[in-house]
């Protein structure tokens, strides 16, 4: 109890009832600009209570009347290092209503979080890709910048989009329709693989279920987890299967979302066997041309520096648009995952839950 009139509570998502996740998407209209993805009732459902690897945390911040004050949660995953499978935690959602920032009221919560997980769990990682206002709350609360940098790239495309001004529109838009031609043409020589192969995948069952880690440290990938985050999350995604002369060896996730009132496309996932590493950056270049080009202001991802991937995802997105914090909980997560071994590490778009 904070006072009288609101109170902090830590539970299991399925200690939530109807009138509780309504509650919280109608608190998360309050913040429209900082996420790009769902809100509604249905998304934390999913996310919350739907993981292949058991219940999710969320802490709340509510009043006499039970609505939503201020949220963080801490939702079930699996990491893989070296082929072993360590329970983990993403911390997210983190956000107070306007009239209690500045009062400290995000500390408690992220104490009140972090000690029912300590209390219940065993948790040998627990991180955050946190947004600004939440960096330095979770800075003290035990969480420090892990040495593995996340970069978020983008290629440029109709970018006409992201003026306020129709007359910057007009002036531009000769120049963007001969730059997207010659962004087409490159993608077509970059993607000049005869033995490759792109199908959309509608239903998981077509594809194996053998993502066997690339890299030292990455998400377990496995059917039960791709369908919990891509297909039954109430946001629409387009996962494409990558082939090599009709072998499946990987896939490519993708979705639209809105920047600055521009639609913009993202790579939300990529996932290819060791074996075919060689075929990333055209089997990228090849999905990107089963898209429709011209109604993107950008395409953009996120991609790990020590990722297998960097190089190829690199050179298909390269603008470097900013550095993305990644920060490990120092107390709670293992020595494995805090960079003393240099390991490589693969994390994505996907692998959080800002898309």
């Amino acid at each position: 109890m904070i006072n009288s009139n609101i109170q902090i509570l830590s539970e299991t998502a399925d200690n939530l009832d109807e009138e509780d996740w309504n509650n919280i998407s109608k608190f998360m209209k309050e913040f429209p600009n900082r996420v790009k993805r769902s809100f509604g009732p249905e998304y934390y459902k999913n996310k919350l209570l739907n993981s292949p690897y058991g219940l999710s945390y969320i802490t709340r911040v509510i009043d006499k009347s039970g609505y939503c004050l201020g949220l963080t949660t801490l939702t079930r995953k699996l990491f893989v290092v070296d082929g072993k499978k360590y329970l983990s935690f993403e911390l997210g959602d983190s956000f107070v209503t306007k009239k209690l920032q500045g009062k400290s009221i995000y500390s408690k919560i992220l104490s009140s979080a972090l000690l029912i997980i300590e209390k219940n769990e065993k948790p040998k990682f627990i991180y955050s890709t946190p947004n600004s206002q939440s960096m330095h709350g979770l800075l003290k609360r035990g969480f420090e910048l892990s040495e593995y940098k996340i970069y978020s790239r983008l290629l440029p495309l109709n970018v006409a989009g992201l003026f306020q001004y129709s007359f910057i529109k007009i002036l531009l838009k000769f120049f963007i329709s001969i730059y997207i031609y010659i962004i087409k043409v490159l993608l077509k020589i970059f993607s000049k693989n005869n033995d490759i192969s792109i199908k959309s995948v509608e239903d998981l069952i077509k594809i194996e279920d053998k993502h066997i880690s690339t890299n030292q440290i990455e998400h377990h990938r496995s059917h039960d987890y791709l369908k919990w985050r891509y297909f039954k999350n109430p946001d629409k995604y387009t996962m494409y299967a990558i082939y090599h002369r009709k072998n499946y060896i990987g896939y490519i996730v993708f979705k639209e979302g809105i920047h600055k009132k521009a639609l913009a496309l993202y790579l939300v996932d990529i996932f290819i066997k060791k074996k075919y590493i060689s075929f990333t950056r055209p089997a990228i270049c090849r999905t990107l041309l089963l898209n429709d080009l011209k109604k993107y202001a950008f395409v953009s991802t996120w991609i790990s520096r020590k990722s297998t991937f960097w190089k190829d995802i690199s050179s298909c997105f390269p603008i470097k648009n900013k550095n993305i914090p990644f920060i490990i909980h120092k107390k709670l997560s293992d020595d494995i995952f805090l960079n003393k071994n240099n390991k490589t590490i693969h994390f994505v778009l996907g692998d959080g839950d800002n898309i």
